[in-house]
């Protein structure tokens, strides 16, 4: 109902050196081939843990992010004569929605700004100003003088690790015609009050150029309520307070997965003014995130503005929704926004679709936030406005200041001034100072409304860290961990809500059919880099295979840590890091995506896959280890975490099977799981009994409550396998000694088995079980390993159940030295390289050697007999060593 006079098309750029060129508004520099040459200059920031990785640069090619088809930095003047009329009697302002440090002159006067950052519209006041023929000039600043610019660039607002440092004008972009006087906002404020009746604090802003009296006329559609009420003012700006009294029913609350969103008309005069909000309580219940009064489990994922194409993030709600949409097919219902506020449009569309948005300050400062009296001022300018624009979204539930904040003694008494300011300006969602505020090492803070972080001090909240430090690594694997022991501690003196922070960060190797997709602004020069040494090693044939490899053991990995979260009792969720690849900091190629945020073109992207353990409710078996001997009692409790909208009543089914022979089926008493607890519905007991006492297998555990399954893949050894006896024909040793040289020159067999230690094996390095946490680019302390790549089809896998790639079966073994090989040796069990290094490595290898055969284990099994998995490769490597099969193809 308003007129809005676009001014969308061509216009003249001066950049700072004085070259001119032409560009279409709205877009970037970038999207109109304006710029320099994308040099990588100075470090990611100053975290002192990063360092480029000289094991893959080249002179002429960045290798640690995409680069830029063009880049500056600097300020870009956009300049363009006004033509035609000017409405009468109206008021006019021009409004970009989204740019950097923005200034407009009209005939050379600077025309004062009335609102705008990096994370809101900017919004002029033209209407003196414009007249047919006025000169208009638009100058965008990417390099925020006068601003906190490390703590910007830094951030994934503007950081070119992945969103890039853009200038130019994005989103909607025209002339706003507006009344004398007119209604500048609407912003309603859903609450209940003590008798559970919900109350709409309602703000109106008028906006007068002259003064004004009237009525003030409120409209709210859906729940039929009108009010009136007489305003008056003398010209300016004005917000006028009221409150609406309605009775909701509980179908329209918005809801997770439930979009419901209410229409209200406000009209002064002439003008009427159009919005909605979302009638939704987001609260801290004794200690943990409910919404609508009910507990909610966080299944979120950071988003750090990977847009390779356009290198911002996109304007339009329907591109939103996809976006979403694709996420939400992987089981997430809040979205974090590392380091930036999303545009409008996001929140419209998760607002649509009922999924939850936690937007960021601009910022990541790892030293001394808020600081600077810039830092102070802007952020306080930047966290007014996202609160007043995206008011009414429904969806923005949460609000941290940043990114990973440190700040001293000065900087938190600016942050908790402005914690204090969220407080007082809206009371309908929860603050906190920072996402892993000084890394978890001191804990919560009383005035944050929630502890968001990857440890307590030193007590960790999620499985895995940079060095490949944490329990999945370090620990012999279970599906009982839990974080119980953070919360505890956490509880001493913070009864606030608590959630994990950026979880997972397991390096999947590069899938090279992305580099097709590059068409936009960005080019892959670091994967084409990579490619470029993969072909170089001789490893692109099997490297499809590797990709897998890793992904499948990603997908494990990222499962325990969702169920090791689910299973503690008092945690409000979990927040991955991700789902999607990171195109920068070394290259983090750690999702289940690619960069495009489409899924890799293997089984383990499957959404369904992620899905099936990451959803509102999910049957968990507490089992004590995953490997078994043929007869061994598995006795486990069976839980169900129920995060759904209600109470679930059902009952507990059980099959343990080996292919289609079930082991065990059982059905237990029906019970009700009430919402928001993680109930006991059962128990398994049970003897495994192999369907052939000959054969080891992997057995699946099926479990099954209410519609909601899950199941476990565990492993059954033989008897026979549990007792390792050398073959005669075999001679073992822990060195190459005279014996074995002489042996294989007589042709016989040798098993050379040194203890699996860096003495042993000065070439060798320490492999994990898990793969690369990251990048070696941002981590370097860490060796890099990747996981194993298996020949399960090699003959010694007959009696040793695997697939290609580990299972927790190979925890152990995985966790042991791997050898480092000449080129284009070949092992039975490669241990992967990350894509950095590239190295040939190995730990079980076999070779003709003069006239004889040798077989290397870098394993130090004789050393891990405790464990059954280890006594029946060992057991199998005998067998196969004495076996016909044992026919080496490669020569020592």
């Amino acid at each position: 109902m308003r007129e809005f006079i676009s001014l969308t098309g061509k216009w003249d750029v001066r950049l700072s050196d004085g070259s001119t060129y032409s560009a279409h508004l709205p877009g970037t520099l970038d999207e109109n081939n304006i710029g320099h040459e994308d040099k990588l200059t100075g470090k990611l920031h100053q975290d002192e843990n990063y360092v480029e990785n000289k094991a893959l640069t080249e002179s002429d090619v960045i290798a640690t992010r995409l680069t830029r088809n063009y880049t500056y930095e600097g300020t870009a003047c956009f300049f363009q004569a006004w033509e035609g009329d000017v409405p009468a009697g109206k008021r006019l302002f021009l409004r970009a929605e989204r740019a950097r440090v923005l200034k407009l002159y009209v005939d050379g006067k600077e025309i004062p700004v009335m609102a705008g950052s990096l994370s809101t519209p900017y919004m002029f006041e033209v209407t003196d100003a414009l007249h047919n023929g006025a000169e208009i000039e638009l100058t965008c600043d990417n390099s925020y003088e006068g601003l906190p610019r490390n703590d910007i660039v830094y951030s994934s607002a503007a950081t070119d690790e992945t969103q890039t440092n853009w200038n130019g004008i994005i989103g909607k972009f025209g002339i706003e015609v507006r009344e004398k006087t007119f209604i500048e906002s609407v912003r309603v404020y859903p609450r209940k009050d003590e008798e559970g009746k919900w109350i709409l604090d309602v703000q109106v802003t008028v906006d007068s150029a002259d003064g004004f009296d009237g009525k003030l006329v409120l409209e709210f559609a859906e729940l039929g309520i009108a009010k009136e009420i007489d305003v008056a003012g003398d010209g300016g700006k004005i917000t006028f307070e009221t409150q609406v009294s309605a009775d909701v029913p509980k179908e329209l609350l918005w809801d997770e997965a439930c979009g419901n969103v209410m229409h209200v008309s406000a009209s002064l005069g002439e003008d009427v003014f159009k919005t909605y909000f979302g009638i939704r309580a987001f609260e801290d219940i004794d200690g943990h995130l409910c919404l609508n009064g009910r507990k909610i489990f966080l299944r979120s994922e950071a988003n750090c503005a990977v847009f390779p194409e356009t290198g911002h993030p996109p304007m339009d709600i329907e591109s939103w929704k996809e976006i979403i949409k694709t996420y939400m097919g992987y089981g997430v219902n809040c979205l974090r926004f590392h380091s930036h506020c999303p545009p409008e449009a996001a929140f419209y569309a998760a607002d649509e679709l009922g999924v939850l948005m936690q937007p960021e300050l601009s910022h990541w400062n790892p030293k001394d936030a808020f600081s600077a009296p810039e830092a102070a001022a802007y952020y306080e300018k930047e966290l007014r406005d996202i609160l007043k624009v995206y008011a009414n979204h429904p969806s923005f539930v949460m609000l941290t200041f940043g990114n990973e904040l440190q700040a001293k003694e000065d900087g938190m008494k600016v942050a908790y001034r402005l914690l204090d300011l969220c407080h007082e300006v809206d009371i309908t969602r929860l603050f906190a100072f920072s996402s892993n505020a000084f890394y978890g090492e001191k804990g919560a803070d009383a005035e944050s409304d929630f502890y968001t972080s990857s440890s307590f001090g030193d007590t960790p909240m999620r499985a895995t860290f940079a060095g490949m430090k944490g329990y999945l690594n370090s620990d012999y694997p279970d599906a009982k961990h839990d974080y119980s022991l953070a919360v505890k501690e956490i509880r001493e003196n913070y009864r606030k809500p608590v959630f994990s922070f950026e979880v997972g960060q397991y390096e999947i190797l590069p899938d090279f059919d992305e580099i097709e997709d590059f068409c936009g602004v960005t080019e892959p020069g670091n994967l084409e880099l990579i490619k470029k040494k993969v072909v170089e090693k001789g490893l692109l044939d099997g490297w499809k295979r590797r990709v897998e490899a890793t992904g499948e053991l990603s997908l494990l990995s990222y499962r325990e840590e969702i169920e090791a979260a689910l299973r503690t009792e008092g945690y409000s969720g979990i927040s991955l890091l991700g789902l999607q690849d990171f195109p920068g900091q070394g290259t983090a190629l750690v999702g289940m995506m690619n960069s495009h945020l489409k899924a890799k073109p293997y089984s383990f992207a499957d959404p369904e896959r992620f899905k099936s353990f990451f959803k509102e409710a999910l049957p968990l078996v507490l089992l004590d280890k995953y490997t078994y001997v043929d007869g061994d009692s598995l006795k486990a409790v069976v839980k169900f975490a129920n995060y759904s909208k209600g109470d679930v009543t059902g009952w507990l089914f059980v099959r343990i099977s080996e292919g289609e022979k079930a082991l065990l089926t059982k059905e237990f008493d029906e019970v009700t799981c009430r919402q928001g607890e993680v109930s006991r519905v059962g128990e398994i007991e049970t003897e495994l009994m192999l369907a052939d006492p000959q054969r080891s297998a992997e057995i699946t555990v099926y479990v099954s409550f209410a519609g909601y399954d899950n199941s476990y893949k565990i492993y059954v050894y033989t008897r026979a396998s549990q007792n390792p006896q050398k073959p005669d024909c075999v001679y073992e040793c822990r060195y190459l000694d005279d014996k074995a040289k002489e042996l294989l020159e007589e042709g016989g067999i040798v098993f050379l088995a040194p203890d699996s230690t860096k003495e042993a094996f000065p070439e060798s390095v320490k492999s994990s079980f898990t793969t690369d946490f990251w990048s070696v680019g941002t981590f370097s302390s860490q060796e890099g390993t990747m996981g194993l790549v298996i020949d399960d089809g090699h003959p010694l896998f007959k009696n040793y159940p695997t697939k290609f790639y580990p299972g927790y079966q190979w925890f152990v073994q995985s966790s042991q030295r791997a050898l480092l090989l000449p080129e284009g040796v070949r092992s039975i069990v490669t241990v992967m390289d990350c894509y950095a290094y590239l190295r040939n490595m190995g730990m079980l290898v076999e070779y003709r050697c003069k006239k004889g055969r040798i077989f290397v284990s870098s394993m130090g099994l004789h050393n891990l007999l405790e464990y059954p998995e280890c006594r029946a490769l060992l057991t199998a490597i005998y067998r196969y060593l004495e076996s016909d099969e044992f026919d080496p193809q490669q020569e020592m």
